[in-house]
């Protein structure tokens, strides 16, 4: 009876020495097939609940089936291609909504951090060594992505034909890509992670009484060991503590964020001519108006990088020729009657001068929050830290950020344009050229002065070796000390003079 009635920490069968049995590879496989059915089943569903409740539809449940298919390959990147044109001549379809693009990412990017969760322990039975387990990782990941492809290939043989059917070139060559970037995207967090020490192995930190484990040597000390190259070293400890990448995506999203907002104040100013949109491209039916709204809904991230870019300067092309940007506005092209494309800033408008104002605010904010995280990291609160990062490290970790956010937005750019016709519809949306090149210099220009003076203003006051912030130095460095000595250390105060 005490044995049922013990209270353990778990009441898994298998002990703590135990190895638990694996998921097979079928499983794994399972896993990516079933990410690609619930991404496909849920456009499926959308788009067979507009066709039924549609009071005139053009075509029976299986063109609706082909458009589904469709949608579902060009959330991966994939390109179309339009067959029934007034010209004859086909026309591509490569202008991907980036809104599909996220059931598929957070689909895939779950079932591999299933499998690798699942399969965290093949590395170390499989016979890996000390390579960190590659092949223990990689075995799973490797099922994942067949099961994902094999469901894609499937994918792209049904919409294979019809008037818009998909492009095998194209799908060959993004369908593979797309897993591929999941998949590192998900392996990432555990790429190169070491495995927890005993308490008694050398390289472990030492702890203290009260449990917790000293800290490791900061900046400072970082600093007096290498003294062959004090600001790399700096600045590569400086990277690790404020997080460039982390840091380099919060700009993204602020600049991505300012970009909607900017999109939006554009949609209300010209209410009247996006409204009229509506009937005039999809007539009285509103059934066609709501799949116009679900489209214009789905195409408002584009627009929202694309008005990201128009802030940078290098705005966005509308054709061919036609080029729409904060300063000068060449070219024009014939656009259809589309919601959004009303909405496009006219030089002969009120709108031109404040567009341009609020669209300008979006980088400054990228760039000033950018240096907001670099100079708080290097200059934290005074008595927690020996002393604070040279500037030199500051400017250098703020141009490394500015890289990091100028290649994210450089990829944005290139997914959110692409083609929708031939000749003057061959591309739409912004240079990745341009648009990564001005984001990295308008984060260097913004984030390097605002964390340069962050950094003046968090040190203002700070004495000299005899000043109150040194004195409080000292005292922390000390409780530091005493706690990794693991109570050694006599209980007395260094002195203040």
């Amino acid at each position: 009876m005490s044995q049922v009635t013990h209270r353990s920490s778990t009441l898994s069968p298998y002990g703590r020495s135990t190895s638990r049995p694996l998921p097979s590879k079928a499983s794994w496989f399972f896993e990516g097939v079933l990410a690609a059915g619930l991404g496909l089943g849920a456009l499926t569903v959308l788009v067979l609940l507009l066709w039924i409740i549609s009071p005139y539809p053009e075509s029976g449940a299986g063109a609706a089936l082909h458009l589904a298919a469709d949608l579902w390959l060009l959330g991966h990147g994939s390109a179309l291609v339009r067959t029934e044109t007034l010209s004859g001549v086909p026309a591509p379809v490569a202008l991907t909504p980036l809104l599909l693009v996220i059931p598929p990412v957070w689909l895939l990017y779950r079932a591999c951090a299933q499998a690798l969760s699942a399969g965290g322990d093949a590395g170390s039975e499989g016979g890996s060594g000390e390579d960190g387990g590659s092949p223990g990782a990689l075995s799973p990941l490797g099922c994942v992505a067949g099961g994902y492809l094999v469901t894609g290939a499937v994918t792209v043989l049904f919409a294979s034909a019809g008037p818009v059917r998909a492009d095998a070139l194209s799908a060959s060559v993004r369908l593979p890509l797309f897993v591929l970037c999941v998949a590192v995207a998900a392996l990432w967090p555990g790429w190169g992670s070491t495995p927890p020490m005993a308490p008694n192995e050398p390289g472990t930190p030492a702890r203290s009484p009260s449990g917790e484990s000293a800290r490791w040597p900061d900046v400072p000390a970082l600093r007096e060991r290498d003294s062959a190259a004090p600001v790399l070293s700096e600045a590569r400890a400086l990277a690790r503590r404020v997080g460039s990448l982390h840091t380099a995506l919060t700009a993204m999203a602020v600049l991505c964020a300012g970009g909607l907002v900017v999109t939006l104040g554009v949609l209300l100013w010209h209410v009247d001519d996006v409204q009229s949109a509506f009937p005039r491209l999809a007539g009285g039916s509103w059934t066609g108006q709501f799949a116009v709204l679900l489209l214009v809904v789905a195409l408002l991230p584009n627009a929202a990088v694309w008005a990201a870019a128009y802030g940078l300067g290098p705005g966005f092309a509308l054709g061919t020729g036609a080029v729409v940007g904060p300063l000068t506005q060449t070219g024009s092209a014939p656009l259809p009657p589309f919601p959004l494309l009303e909405a496009l800033p006219a030089s002969d408008s009120g709108y031109g001068l404040v567009g341009g104002v609020a669209a300008a605010t979006v980088p400054l904010a990228a760039g000033a929050t950018i240096g907001w995280y670099v100079a708080r990291a290097a200059a934290p609160d005074p008595g927690r830290r020996e002393a604070p990062v040279s500037w030199r490290a500051t400017a250098s970790v703020v141009v490394l950020v500015a890289c990091e956010c100028a290649v994210g937005v450089a990829v944005l750019a290139a997914f959110s344009g692409g083609a929708l016709g031939t000749e003057a519809m061959a591309f739409l949306g912004p240079s990745w050229q341009l648009t990564g090149a001005a984001t990295f210099v308008w984060a260097v220009l913004v984030g390097a002065p605002v964390a340069l003076m962050l950094r003046a203003w968090r040190l203002r006051g700070r004495g000299g070796e005899g000043g109150p912030d040194a004195a409080a130095a000292r005292l922390a460095r000390w409780r530091e000390l005493k706690a990794a000595s693991g109570g050694l250390m006599p209980d007395f105060e260094p002195r203040r003079d």
